[in-house]
């Protein structure tokens, strides 16, 4: 039996993985910008790297990513803002190179998107990499304290 259908999707849209990323990693052409950054987070949670290279711009694309080795344990996405062609957004990960050590770290960052037959990631600023305490402010720009905002993503 294929549950797919009800496997949440990690891009954190709350609709089925199905019906949201995997069906742009699974060949159809993502809509827009953020929809090609939310797939391409979902596939990072996946270690997809062939996905994540063919959503990539020739012209600044590595020639791999050797995700198989990566320790990072992806938990979480919060879109801050998009346009046509950029997307902000916080990404929440654990480094799992230590099993004993499990600090939440955001990633906020703004992605530069290039649509040509097919949206591409073309590139992305890191605006900034912290370690999460839950007294302090919240990284996804709320305003909010982290434990009053996306903590809630982790607790579940």
């Amino acid at each position: 039996m294929d549950n797919s259908n009800s496997i949440s999707c990690p891009c954190g849209s709350l609709n089925n993985y199905s019906d949201c990323c995997g069906k742009y990693i699974n060949s159809q052409k993502a809509p827009s910008a953020e929809a090609l950054m939310r797939s391409r987070y979902t596939a990072y949670t996946l270690k997809n790297e062939i996905y994540l290279l063919n959503s990539w711009h020739p012209s600044t694309r590595p020639k791999n990513l050797n995700l198989y080795n990566d320790k990072t344990c992806w938990k979480g996405l919060k879109i801050i803002s998009a346009t046509k062609n950029q997307v902000s957004f916080v990404a929440y990960f654990i480094n799992e190179d230590d099993p004993s050590e499990k600090t939440l770290f955001a990633l906020y960052e703004e992605s530069a998107f290039i649509k040509e037959q097919n949206w591409l990631y073309s590139h992305g600023v890191n605006l900034n990499r912290v370690v999460l305490t839950k007294n302090q402010f919240c990284p996804c720009k709320s305003g909010k304290k982290f434990k009053r905002c996306c903590e809630k993503l982790f607790t579940a």
